[in-house]
């Protein structure tokens, strides 16, 4: 509920494609598969029933009521673990070979509908993309204004989307001319603005780094941990209760720096104990 993305409608696909379990989908050196089913709305329902949970003990306990937000988005990249820290730790994106190589809609056939390339590319050297599409003609009409080509519209090879469909390819160069100078998010803000169906294709370093509703929602704060050296972005639990926020406190632990307090203050052990402990290798 806030955001600039507070006002998106969508699905368990939608939320999949965008929080990067798609691109995560599928057998190695072939395309992404996508889940075949709508894993995320049953996740959303899990998430969302958990949630009452909590808000009915805080009611129960305090006699006041609570406020959830809760984002698919934001729970489906609580599941993506090991490929956010193979990006944190490793410098490594989840990729594929050439990806994304195209999504032309083929049935029912429209055009335009594929990823363009943008200005710039990762750390990785791998470019970056946008995905746009046009569903209807006042869509088409508003996105050759947005290129500043508004006679597109009026050419026989692109002023139906039959003509489009039959001349994809030309269509799809002159939409690439125009997004490869551009920056992708300029892009897609543009074109939604229009009405015109957009969203940047992300991957682990833009959802950590660079995705404005995230970094609005601070869903990876950044923490400094001076025993490893460095700052590390640390996910955070994605339902928000108005009461009682789950926030991260701390950067991990390294190994055994809690000892003292746990066998000390927990445990009520000895200085004498846990330094037996320690001479006999237990700790």
């Amino acid at each position: 509920h806030t955001g600039d993305w507070k006002t998106y409608r969508s699905f368990g696909p939608t939320a999949a494609a965008q929080s990067g379990m798609s691109l995560a989908s599928g057998l190695p050196g072939k395309p992404p598969a996508g889940w075949g089913f709508s894993y995320l709305d049953v996740m959303g329902g899990w998430m969302g029933a958990l949630s009452l949970i909590q808000g009915l003990l805080q009611a129960k306990k305090t006699g006041e009521g609570c406020f959830i937000d809760y984002s698919v988005t934001e729970g489906a990249m609580s599941m993506l673990g090991t490929y956010m820290l193979d990006y944190q730790v490793n410098g490594r994106r989840t990729r594929r070979p050439d990806f994304p190589p195209g999504n032309r809609e083929v049935f029912p056939a429209l055009a335009p509908h594929n990823t363009y390339r943008c200005a710039g590319r990762d750390r990785n050297g791998q470019d970056w993309w946008v995905f746009i599409a046009c569903e209807t003609q006042v869509q088409f009409k508003a996105l050759c204004a947005v290129m500043e080509q508004p006679g597109l519209v009026l050419d026989p090879k692109f002023a139906t989307n039959e003509a489009r469909v039959t001349n994809q390819a030309e269509l799809d160069q002159i939409i690439s001319n125009w997004t490869r100078p551009r920056r992708r998010y300029d892009i897609m803000r543009k074109c939604q603005a229009a009405g015109i169906v957009a969203a940047v294709v992300q991957n682990a370093e833009d959802r950590v780094e660079y995705d404005p509703q995230l970094q609005h929602r601070e869903v990876f704060p950044v923490i400094e941990n001076p025993e490893v050296g460095g700052a590390f972005s640390y996910e955070r639990y994605p339902v928000r209760l108005s009461r009682t926020p789950a926030t991260v406190q701390s950067r991990a632990p390294v190994l055994a720096e809690h000892n003292q307090y746990v066998f000390g203050e927990l445990l009520q052990m000895s200085e004498a104990e846990i330094n037996s402990l320690r001479e006999r290798g237990v700790i």
